[in-house]
Order: structure tokens, then sequence, then C-alpha cells
């Protein structure tokens, strides 16, 4: 069932919530980008990606650079994943998010360790780990094997370790100890006051949005959501829709999106992966749904949060489009959900930036025909 049914507010929701990701009036720079969406998937290309879109002109250095200033850090943070967060609002998000120790013991399990293995393999790293080291480094180094790789996630996750990017085409990681890296331990912050700071924060990036929507980005029960919004300044414009309520106005008047206005989303980026499965008609057509998401694996045909590439025309997605490299050549493809929608576009200039970003020395564009 859509939660927007009048193609008006449709329009509105969808014209606002672009424009609050930063899609129609980019960031002058990428830390404003970054705060605008609250944080992006740490994973590459994702990361730069999603910044890239939000920013007027990206610089791909801007990343190690920001890490390098201890501007930034990757944590686990909404749903469990990991994300490029601000350094100063990452102790509310940490707060709000943060996974319990002891929810990991099956992984410690799977690889032959107890909570007793885990702490001594915790002292270690931490007296070995003070420096930047990729996986198999910190493996020589600590004289462990597989293992290791499972207990420097799990520290992770308690925010001990911090990871850190490389390649801005894969996920190459490098891991060191937080303390280490940051001179000091990562802030904590209270977790109902990051939770309630986590919301309105939600709100203003994200809505207008349900209590369903921010606990299924969150990662939370709907009862913790609700909560953390109680006595908050917020209004329902309908249907559970809620908003900040000094953005009323300005919503009430939001102009439509150009019709011709083209954004490319990366994989996983903050604005597909921002509501639940059922309220994203403000970006995609309920019948497209399974084009842009990935599957769940139950065997049930629904579609999981993992969000595909997509292209977006008048803030709607149209296609989905994929890239991979030979060497140094990038070869994308570009498919239409209905050939109808896909916009007359010079597509060579419309993916140069992104192959730039990535180092492409050459790019090579095919439509393929259209899913429906």
């Amino acid at each position: 069932m859509p939660i927007v049914t009048d193609p008006l507010d449709l329009h509105r929701l969808r014209a606002w919530s672009y424009r609050r990701q930063l899609l129609d009036w980019p960031a002058v720079a990428p830390a404003e980008a970054l705060r605008g969406v609250i944080a992006v998937y740490s994973s590459h290309p994702t990361a730069p990606l999603s910044l890239m879109a939000r920013t007027r002109a990206f610089d791909g250095g801007w990343l190690a650079e920001a890490e390098e200033r201890r501007e930034t850090v990757r944590l686990s943070a909404m749903r469990g994943s990991i994300h490029l967060i601000p350094i100063d609002t990452a102790p509310m998000v940490r707060a709000a998010t943060r996974i319990p120790v002891e929810k990991f013991a099956g992984n410690l399990k799977y690889q032959g360790l107890t909570f007793d293995d885990y702490a001594r393999l915790k002292s270690q790293v931490r007296e070995r780990l003070t420096e930047p080291m990729t996986p198999a480094e910190a493996q020589e180094a600590l004289g462990v094997g597989r293992p290791l790789l499972t207990a420097l996630k799990i520290m992770g996750y308690e925010g001990l370790v911090l990871r850190l990017g490389g390649s801005l085409r894969t996920d190459v990681l490098r891991y060191v100890w937080a303390e280490s890296w940051l001179g000091a331990p990562l802030e904590e912050a209270d977790p109902l006051e990051g939770m309630k700071w986590l919301a309105m924060e939600y709100l203003r990036a994200f809505g207008p949005v349900r209590i369903k929507d921010f606990a299924w980005w969150c990662g939370t029960t709907q009862k913790r959501a609700k909560e953390a919004l109680e006595g908050a300044a917020i209004i329902d414009l309908g249907g559970g829709l809620l908003l900040p309520a000094e953005d009323e106005a300005a919503f009430a008047a939001a102009e439509p999106i150009d019709p011709e206005e083209i954004a490319l989303l990366p994989k996983w980026d903050a604005y597909t992966m921002g509501y639940a499965p059922d309220g994203r008609q403000r970006l995609i057509d309920d019948a497209h749904l399974p084009l842009a998401y990935s599957k769940a694996g139950d065997g049930t045909g629904a579609t999981s949060g993992d969000g595909n590439p997509l292209l977006l025309r008048g803030g709607r997605a149209v296609a989905a489009w994929s890239h991979r490299f030979e060497r140094d050549r990038m070869r994308i493809t570009i498919t239409p959900f209905e050939s109808a929608i896909l916009p007359s576009a010079d597509w060579d200039a419309l993916f140069g930036e992104t192959g730039t970003l990535l180092g492409a020395s050459a790019i090579e564009i095919a439509v393929a025909e259209s899913i429906r």
C-alpha cells in the first residue's frame, strides 16, 4: 500500500527529500555533504561516489586527507553497517546504534574463540596495532591466522579498532587501534541522548518519514524509535509522515524537481538505503523495486535493503547501472526499467566524472534493453 496516494503530495515529497539529500543543491565541500546526510556507507567505491553526487567539485583525495586530519571515522552504525561519519557526531551515532559485544558470541565460537581468547587478542592488538596495517600485515605481526580477522571486525563494532580506506575502486582496508590513531579513546555519549539526536537528524535529512522508516534505517525497534521522538518539535503531515516543525512552511512551498535533472547513485547510497522497503515511493515506483534492490534471500521474493546503483531522472529512479574494470578501462552498463523513461543523455559526459574519480583511462558505455 503506497504511503502517499495524492500525486501532488508525492511530487512534493520527492522534491523535498531529493534536495535534503543534496542531490539538487550539492554542497560546496565533501565535509558539508557528509554532514548533510549524517553518514555514508564506508565501502568503496560507495563512499566516494555518494559524496561526489552531493558535492559541486569532489576531490577523491579528500577521503584520505580527512582521515589523516582525524576529521572522519569509519564505524559500525545504522543497521550494524560500517559508515563514514564526521568525528564530532560519531559519539552520538555510535551511542544510538551500538551493538553489545555479547551479540558476537556465535561469530567467535565459529572461529574457535572464547570471550577469554578475545580479551587476550584485544590486549595484543592494542599493543601491536599502533599504526595502520592491512589484515595480512596484522596477522603476521600478531602471529594469528584467520580468527584475527573476525576479532578485528568485532573490535571495530566495539569502537576499539578503526578501519582506514585505501583505493577508491575497491574496499581495501587497513586497521588501527582507535586510541593510537586518535590520541584518545572514542568519546562516549548517552545512548538515549544519542538516539534522540539521531532521530531528529534523520527527520532533517530524510524526512518526511514514518516511525517505521526511522526504525528500519537505524536498525532498532519501532518502540525505541517512537520513544526517541517523544516530546520533540515535530509535525505529522498525514499518513504518519513526520517532519521537524521548523520545516513545515518550507515543505508546503517545495517546488518540483526539474524533470530532466539526472543523478547517479552508487550501490548502498544514503538515499536508497534511507527508507523501509514499503516506504520508497518518493524515489522509485513500486513496480520497479525488485529491479532496484537485491532479493532478501529468504525465498519470499521480497527485496532487501541492498540498494543497487541507480540513475534518477527528475528524482525518480529510471535505470540501474553497473561497472567493471578491465585493467584501467571502465565498462559501464545502463539497464533502463522502461525504455520510455530513459533520458536522452550524453552518457560519456554523464559518467565522465565517475570514470575520472575511479582512475579510468577510458570508458565504454552500453545501454541494455529495458527490463520491462
